[in-house]
């Protein structure tokens, strides 16, 4: 017993709308900038079926799985030490150096962590500066 099925008109087109739906998923992974955009993605359609004992209906099970690029991974690097009430800490290093200023966008002297540098240390380190 052989025949051709229209497979967008099973389930008044449910397998067609599955499909659909994981490649839709397909296309904003790639268009993902976070992800690589030359690794394959994959749109696997599994119909599952079974029958009655007598052999006279069929049930199927129908699922649309998607096989993603997983999102580039995101360095940060962090310093650490212990605080004076003797608790492990950690926090982001901006500068790129441990203990190092540096400049933001904007022009200002920031720490090694981001936070903006006092005034009077700003004008020493302009000083020191200017006399090396």
């Amino acid at each position: 017993m052989t025949g051709k099925y229209d497979l967008s008109k099973l389930a008044d087109g449910a397998l067609q709308e599955r499909f659909e739906d994981a490649f839709s998923k397909v296309l904003d992974n790639i268009h993902d900038l976070n992800t690589d955009p030359e690794k394959k993605r994959k749109v696997t359609l599994e119909i599952s079926v079974t029958s009655d004992e007598s052999r006279e209906l069929l049930f199927l099970d129908v699922q649309a799985k998607t096989s993603l690029q997983a999102r580039k991974p995101v360095p940060i690097t962090m310093t650490t030490g212990v605080d004076e009430k003797g608790v492990a800490v950690a926090r982001e290093l901006k500068s790129g150096v441990k203990d190092q200023t540096y400049f933001d966008e904007q022009g200002t002297v920031r720490e090694d962590d981001g936070k903006p540098v006092e005034q009077n240390k700003v004008t020493s380190i302009k000083q020191n500066a200017m006399f090396k």
